[in-house]
């Protein structure tokens, strides 16, 4: 019978902000993103580091690096994720595109 070491248990552990932003880097190289999978990944490392007000700033300057890329690299995949993000957002007040995505408040 195989021994579970801390190497297994970490499979199931629950992803960290971090390790999103890790995975959003990865497939950005590998430029495996769509744009469905950019709006979620985005939406759900946005919100945590939205809520989590004790969180590493280091974090917060990862989560602009990974959007100033996007930005570069895959520009149509970046617009169309915003377009995404401010239609959901139309049907729904709660939700606000993040500015640090508009620096001059336009999409180039």
């Amino acid at each position: 019978m195989p021994i579970i070491t801390s190497k297994h248990k970490d499979l199931f552990r629950n992803p960290t902000t971090e390790d999103k932003l890790t995975l959003f880097g990865l497939l950005l190289d590998a430029n495996e993103l769509t744009v469905n999978l950019t709006l979620a990944l985005l939406k759900s490392i946005h919100g945590e580091l939205k809520n989590n007000q004790n969180s590493d700033r280091s974090l917060f300057k990862r989560y602009a690096e990974v959007i100033e890329s996007l930005r570069y690299r895959m520009l149509d995949t970046f617009q169309l994720a915003v377009i995404a993000w401010k239609h959901y957002q139309s049907a729904s007040t709660t939700i606000t595109t993040p500015p640090e995505w508009f620096p001059d408040n336009k999409i180039e």
